[in-house]
């Protein structure tokens, strides 16, 4: 997963979308997995408050010309809001469209890594399931966000096994990146880097720069130009690497 917000002034850099494309074929992935994240690939970006799709295909993006066709549009194009973009590895459903990340519900837009072991999820995938939930409870909670994935995040944990909950999350105008995971933490990673147009944050370093690691039950938001880190884990026990 990788999301660019870049800085008043500036605007999506594609050269970073086509570093980030070399991960579909050999990013890092969970032990005795084949490397790569080569089963579809998302970019949303938004049009004022509405998220738009520059691209989603159940595709690998290292192979498919979409990708590279959508990363010219944005060269082309002056896109100020943030950017998500995500590579899948498919573990819960089916490589279709529908299926493929991120997600967008009203003005919001989502992106997962990770299994949450949930049954009766009726044609939906896990990352689905919980975006889902997680825009219902909002309205529940009279628009708090914070309070939302409070809540949300602790009734997983509760509930539910999970491999990890690590996600990005915007609305075009705050960015959020979270990361939890129950194991595996060489691989559901976060990192995030301030270069001189944007904001970046992915889950494995492409490229050179002065990268922070965000640790495990950390939420970082980025909002005007500051990055901001807090501790989240909802029931107060902290997951740490």
């Amino acid at each position: 997963m990788l999301a660019i917000a870049p800085k008043k002034g500036s605007y999506v850099n594609a050269d970073l979308l086509r570093g980030f494309r070399e991960l579909a074929s050999c990013g890092m992935v969970k032990p005795g997995v084949k490397p790569g994240h080569g089963d579809g690939w998302g970019m949303v970006t938004w049009n004022g408050e509405v998220p738009t799709y520059l691209g989603r295909e159940p595709a690998d993006a290292w192979t498919d010309p979409n990708y590279e066709e959508a990363c010219h549009r944005i060269a082309q194009s002056r896109i100020s809001s943030p950017l998500l973009v995500h590579l899948r590895k498919a573990s819960v459903g089916s490589k279709t469209i529908e299926n493929t990340h991120p997600f967008v519900i009203d003005q919001w837009a989502f992106a997962h890594n990770g299994t949450i072991r949930k049954m009766n999820l009726k044609g939906k995938t896990d990352s689905q399931w919980f975006f889902e939930s997680l825009m219902h409870e909002k309205e529940l909670s009279g628009g708090d966000l914070f309070l939302a994935l409070k809540k949300r995040i602790g009734a997983v944990q509760e509930a539910y096994q999970y491999s990890s909950l690590t996600f990005l999350l915007s609305n075009g105008l705050d960015l959020f990146a979270y990361r939890d995971c129950s194991g595996h933490k060489e691989y559901y990673t976060m990192y995030f880097t301030e270069t001189s147009d944007a904001i970046v944050i992915c889950q494995e370093r492409f490229f050179r720069s002065n990268w922070q690691e965000v640790q495990n039950g950390q939420l970082l938001k980025v909002s005007d130009d500051t990055a901001e880190i807090s501790d989240f884990a909802p029931r107060g026990r902290m997951l740490r690497n």
